[in-house]
């Protein structure tokens, strides 16, 4: 006997019972069933009613005992073929081979049959062929085509400022010149629908502006996945450096080089946990965060485009993250002119992320917000109507943008923070900026952020109120709160954060950085050379 030839049984199901005029007097019922039975027991006693004209009130008696014997002699057939096949593995009697074939040839026909016929998708082809050609001698070619789909873009932004500063210009000596006049030749009502027709060409012109910046982005995002699937064709054919259609052709490769500033920064490489110890590298830099989410940023060389980083980690396990203080919903901010500099040729444009978003939390928010008003006393209710249909981030909320074209980050973590209540001294640990934060270690270790950098004392700039004392408190709090964050974090699987890098305003002082700097080791356990001394006789 094999697995192949396992066959079902048949066993007979015996049931007796007495006749309505003599008791003594037994009929007799045998009945063949198939062992394992497939079918229902209840059903077989309803044939097995009508077809021996058994009485009905035997029903019940006769369904008990037929499920007890199917159930024991199922159970004692599958004890006997389990029996049967086990001394046949010892003996080395199956053909194990055989039986591997056979379910593996079921286990097709059943995914071929029911499963959904779904191949890769669109975007995990570009992705992948992305990925190949990045980590190819293709990459400077990418690179050098990237940069000038930027320079184009920042072109026609260029174009539209002039043009629109212009515009603003021309109206505004107009309306002086109503203005002068008024009273005498020109009358209130006429410079009221000058104001509507200044505004309305005001509207025109962004709105052309708009509708051709949209144009060029989603033609160059387009043409670039178009070449850069031609090219990994050709690549993996020909393995060229430099595929023959490169859009290099129509670009010019010159870009204006930036100038390089000194900045402050210390590196330390700390241990974290008890026993089983992790390594991590933190760095304290006086930097603005906006240097990390800038488009064109000059290379080790003084100049050109510095993407090489960001573009080699993007498809990896290996991403980079930033977190930045934002009031609320970001409509005019830095980062938005940053990401907007450059067509985004892997992710939704970061308009379209922020559309999605605010959908996304609309409804969350106004319930949030609906239970913290019912939580409240009765003087405040009365208020309630004030605040009816608003819907707001909190300090301490966080969202969540996608970039592939910023200089040192594919993920940026937008903080809500309260900046009155940044400003006070004696923040603690539950203060609901610290909580937030705690929120994005957490998810950039669930999504592959390796390396993540953040505000120091969360605030974007220098106040009065910073003093060296206020500064050194909030540092220490941050620091503290940020090594159980990330013990918690890593506790919790996924990625490891290798790399977190504190950061400072840009004009902080040098004797101020020196002593944030110094607090490092405090708080850390910071790894060292051993220096072993040696004695000379």
């Amino acid at each position: 006997m094999t697995a192949e030839t396992l066959q079902n049984t048949t066993k007979t199901f015996k049931f007796s019972y007495p006749t309505c005029t003599n008791e003594d007097l037994l009929f007799k019922l045998e009945v063949p069933v198939e062992i394992p039975h497939g079918g229902s027991t209840r059903e077989l006693v309803q044939r097995v009613l009508k077809m021996f004209h058994i009485p009905v009130y035997l029903e019940d008696e006769l369904n008990e005992k037929l499920a007890e014997f199917v159930a024991e002699e199922t159970k004692k057939f599958h004890n006997e073929r389990d029996a049967k096949l086990l001394d046949q593995l010892k003996n080395s009697e199956l053909n194990i081979e055989g039986i591997v074939k056979n379910w593996e040839k079921l286990f097709k026909e059943n995914v071929i049959d029911f499963a959904e016929q779904k191949g890769s998708s669109d975007e995990e082809v570009f992705a992948a062929a992305y990925h190949k050609l990045v980590h190819s001698p293709a990459l400077d070619t990418i690179l050098q085509v990237e940069a000038n789909y930027a320079k184009t873009v920042m072109n026609m932004l260029k174009n539209r400022d002039e043009d629109i500063k212009k515009l603003t210009q021309t109206q505004t000596e107009e309306m002086e010149e109503k203005m002068r006049l008024l009273n005498t030749l020109t009358t209130e009502e006429e410079i009221n629908e000058l104001a509507v027709q200044h505004f309305e060409q005001q509207s025109l012109a962004a709105g052309r502006w708009d509708s051709q910046l949209d144009a060029l982005r989603h033609t160059q995002r387009a043409a670039h996945r178009a070449w850069l699937m031609t090219a990994i064709n050709e690549y993996q054919t020909d393995e060229k450096i430099t595929p023959s259609n490169s859009p290099l052709m129509s670009f010019p490769t010159e870009l204006a080089p930036l100038p390089m500033t000194p900045r402050l920064e210390e590196s330390f490489t700390i241990h974290l946990g008890s026993q089983l110890k992790q390594t991590h590298n933190i760095r304290l830099a006086a930097l603005d965060m906006m240097h990390l989410c800038s488009v064109q940023r000059p290379d080790a060389d003084g100049g050109g485009w510095a993407g090489a980083q960001p573009a080699l980690a993007l498809y990896s396990g290996e991403l980079s993250g930033a977190v930045l203080l934002v009031d609320s919903m970001p409509t005019r901010s830095p980062l938005l002119s940053s990401a907007r500099a450059a067509a985004e040729h892997h992710f939704p444009d970061v308009d379209a992320q922020l559309r999605h978003i605010a959908e996304a939390i609309k409804e969350p928010v106004e319930k949030r917000n609906a239970e913290r008003q019912s939580s409240k006393d009765g003087s405040e209710k009365e208020q309630r109507p004030r605040y009816r249909g608003a819907v707001r981030l909190q300090a301490g909320d966080v969202f969540v943008t996608r970039h592939s074209n910023l200089a040192e980050a594919h993920v940026v973590f937008h903080l809500v923070a309260d900046d009155e209540s940044l400003k006070s001294g004696d923040m603690t640990s539950r203060h609901p900026a610290i909580l937030g934060l705690r929120n994005i270690l957490k998810a950039a270790c669930c999504n592959d952020v390796t390396s993540i950098a953040f505000p120091l004392l969360l605030k974007n700039e220098l106040t009065e109120e910073m003093t060296a004392a206020w500064c050194m408190r909030r540092a220490e709090l941050v620091l503290k709160c940020v090594k159980g964050f990330v013990l918690e974090a890593s506790g919790g699987g996924g990625a490891d954060l290798r790399t977190l890098c504190a950061t400072v305003p840009p004009d902080i002082r040098p004797a101020l950085f020196s002593s944030l700097a110094a607090l490092l080791p405090t708080i850390f356990r910071v790894s060292g050379p051993v220096r072993a001394k040696t004695t000379t006789q």
